[in-house]
């Protein structure tokens, strides 16, 4: 109510002076009353447009005055600003909102009505070819041409998502989805599921290879006991002639099932349990093993450039490097010479390399090789022993070091292997230029 007592005390003072005049009877009082009315209804209606052509223009200063409108421009004042900061913390929040959408790893998509492109981010561009200065505004059918994605999303199945390849790159494998958002829009989510799917194809293979490698054997095993129990009566010799194949494909199993539990170990327990491994001393223990393997048929080599040792699990870092070495005896043909090399490299790591001169490997089986059951030669692996998860654990246990398997093959020639190992995990040792050890046969 105070907001109104000073303009109508100026009305009510207005109308007293004019009835002190008008009481002499004449018209002098009435006409000061209308002239101070028109005064102020002028004075007020020239505030008005001042007001009016500053909310017009946001450029322009803040108004300021007296009395009435000094009260009204004060708290307008006041409401504007906290509007405006309001309306900045909302472009602000929505900035950074269409920052984080932008920069987001998966695809987005805007959608109209009409299935025309809004907007699109950084990663859709990548995933689905889409350019936003040149797509923006262009129906989506039109650049994203596939069957099965226009049937897809003619079906407004919103809950079901869509497995395609990348229209951009066919190595990738994306996943796409619908939301629905308001005004008929739609958001198009694009996922990239390449790793996904490839990891469940690996799933799918090893379930497949595993039921394979335990087939055999076990059908060799089983082939056997059907056949003895068949018989009306036993025959020792004939008994103990199978014995030594039936003991070979136990044992097979029994390499298979402890190579798949050593695998699963490894990936269950992801920090290893350091020690101080002597490499020099581990490096002349495999190659005696190496010479026992043999059995005279090979000539094998130990080359020590340093005497350091290493930051690690002394039982992992034997089995992967005992790996490498009984894999160049199974593949080096009777003759052939495989060299044990242990030293320090430029960038302060060390590597243990197992030279051999076999058939070598071609270079399109290279990438390949660390995979579970991946074979060159699959008769020629079994035939040999081999589980085909040896160099998947080797992989698995210079991973756990922080290291890695480093593979180089000439067909013809032979292959080295070399477990590279960083400069954190070598414990600082002098380099002995020892000579290379006579060669052996066991």
């Amino acid at each position: 109510m105070n907001f109104w007592l000073r303009p109508l005390a100026i009305v009510l003072g207005l109308g007293f002076f004019a009835m002190l005049f008008g009481m002499g009877r004449t018209p002098s009082g009435w006409m000061l009353f209308a002239l101070g009315l028109i005064g102020y209804l002028a004075y007020n209606l020239r505030q008005l447009k001042n007001l009016s052509d500053w909310l017009a223009d946001e450029s322009r200063p803040p108004m300021s005055s007296t009395g009435v409108w000094g009260d009204v421009l004060y708290r307008l004042g006041r409401l504007l600003k906290s509007r405006q900061g309001a309306q900045q913390k909302a472009m602000a929040d929505l900035e950074q909102m269409l920052e984080a959408t932008r920069n987001l790893p998966d695809g987005v998509v805007i959608l109209d009505d009409e299935q025309r492109i809004v907007w699109l981010n950084v990663a859709a561009e990548g995933m689905l070819g889409l350019s936003p200065s040149r797509d923006i505004g262009q129906f989506v059918l039109y650049l994203l041409r596939n069957t099965r994605f226009s049937a897809w999303l003619a079906s407004q199945d919103y809950a079901r998502p869509l497995v395609l390849e990348s229209p951009s790159a066919r190595d990738r494998t994306l996943s796409l989805q619908i939301v629905p958002l308001p005004r008929r829009q739609k958001m198009l989510l694009a996922r990239d599921i390449t790793e996904l799917t490839r990891v469940e194809a690996m799933r799918r293979d090893f379930v497949a290879n595993v039921s394979h490698e335990l087939r055999t054997p076990i059908t060799v095993i089983v082939g056997f006991l059907e056949t003895f129990d068949d018989m009306p009566e036993a025959d020792p010799k004939q008994f103990r002639k199978h014995i030594p194949l039936m003991r070979e494909q136990s044992n097979r199993i029994h390499r298979l099932v402890d190579d798949l539990l050593t695998l699963a170990r490894l990936e269950s327990e992801p920090d290893t349990r350091d020690e101080q491994v002597d490499i020099p001393a581990l490096a002349a223990r495999l190659a005696d093993e190496a010479r026992t393997m043999s059995q005279g048929r090979h000539q094998v080599r130990l080359q020590l450039d340093s005497r350091e040792r290493l930051q690690g699990n002394g039982q992992e870092l034997y089995s992967a490097l005992a790996n490498l070495v009984s894999n160049a005896v199974r593949y080096t043909p009777a003759g052939g010479v495989i060299t044990l090399r242990w030293g320090r490299v430029d960038s302060g790591g060390a590597e243990f390399a197992v030279t051999d001169t076999g058939e070598g490997i071609e270079a399109q089986h290279i990438p390949r090789l660390t995979e579970r059951f991946y074979r060159v030669d699959r008769g020629r692996s079994r035939s040999t022993g081999g589980t085909g998860l040896g160099l998947a654990i080797v992989k698995h246990i210079l991973q756990r070091h922080q290291g890695r398997l480093r593979i180089e093959s000439v067909v013809g020639k032979g292959s080295t292997f070399i477990a590279c190992f960083p400069a954190e995990r070598v414990m600082p040792g002098a380099v002995v230029p020892a000579p290379e050890s006579p060669s052996a046969e066991a």
